[in-house]
């Protein structure tokens, strides 16, 4: 089979239907992992971002797992502006049931009956007026061929080798100078159908990579906190459904996904600037003058997220 349908089975067929943890107990650590202040510096974001638009506003995550990043984002719209909390409505785009099941539970301890949360199973499923999209590691989870050259990878039996490429495959990697390495696949479907679900939308998304081709191969395995080389793991079949599998971010790809489909870029940056811009520091100093513990937590925090997420970037789309 091709690396692609390989990839989604791995991840998408068993790691994460089946509800896997993330952060300490998990394979690997995310900038929810590190505390709520993630969440809180983009509820700031959003207070800002909802000023573009007129009515109600869901705001909407995509690919949730636990669902503690949507819990943190309503817990600072709370702290920040408790009188616009009514403005918002909240929804979860997720296709696993697991996950489901997980999300709703969580938000239940933290929320009792104050908070409703919708699901959705796929955007063709949610049809929304006004939508800020927020996403968190989400498209280092899409499938992607592996192309050497001229060759792309197939697996059979946990066992890989490189095969003559088609056409499609080379005439995208041409067109995105892509000579070796991952070519996602999905970005352009996901973009048109985040477009068709939301008459205007906002979408901010964070993860790992570059706005260009790294002409290397990036993918790799995380299993307890430990990262292993794709390509150097003798028996795959150890680590098959059972721990993460990811790649590097190709931006400039999923820049055109929605240039193309009627959707501007509006930002690009580093995550640790991106969260210092939406307000890190201000929220520090509401910190600071309520506690002073609250304070050197939410600064352990900070620090964490700017030091230990460096190859992390923060892009932004509106449509």
């Amino acid at each position: 089979m091709k690396f692609s349908d390989y990839f989604e089975a791995w991840l998408n067929g068993n790691y994460y239907a089946k509800a896997t943890p993330i952060g300490k107990k998990g394979d690997f650590y995310t900038a929810v992992s590190v505390g709520s202040l993630f969440g809180i510096c983009i509820a700031k974001r959003i207070l800002k971002l909802a000023n573009n638009f007129e009515g109600k506003i869901f705001i909407v995550e995509i690919g949730a797992n636990e669902g503690y990043l949507l819990a943190d984002i309503i817990q600072g719209i709370f702290t920040f502006s408790p009188e616009r909390l009514a403005n918002f409505e909240f929804a979860i785009i997720e296709p696993h049931e697991n996950l489901r099941d997980l999300q709703n539970k969580n938000f239940k301890k933290r929320f009792g009956d104050e908070v409703k949360i919708s699901h959705f199973s796929s955007f063709d499923k949610a049809k929304f007026k006004n939508a800020i999209f927020i996403a968190n590691e989400l498209f280092d989870a899409f499938k992607c061929e592996i192309l050497d050259v001229d060759k792309i990878l197939f697996v059979e039996n946990h066992k890989y080798e490189f095969k003559k490429a088609d056409d499609e495959i080379l005439d995208f990697a041409q067109k995105f100078k892509i000579k070796k390495g991952e070519i996602p696949l999905g970005y352009f479907d996901f973009a048109n159908d985040m477009r068709k679900s939301a008459e205007n939308f906002a979408f901010i998304a964070f993860d790992y990579g570059q706005m260009r081709a790294k002409n290397d191969f990036s993918l790799r395995v995380y299993k307890k906190h430990e990262v292993f080389d794709f390509f150097e793991i003798e028996n795959l079949s150890e680590f098959y459904g059972v721990s993460d599998i990811t790649y590097d971010v190709n931006f400039e790809i999923l820049k055109a996904a929605f240039e193309e489909n009627s959707s501007k870029m509006f930002d690009f940056k580093k995550q640790s600037t991106a969260l210092v811009d939406f307000g890190a520091v201000e929220i520090l100093e509401m910190f600071l003058k309520h506690s002073k513990t609250a304070y050197e937590n939410a600064k352990l925090q900070l620090n964490h997220l700017l030091n230990e997420f460096s190859r992390f970037n923060m892009i932004e789309f509106r449509g």
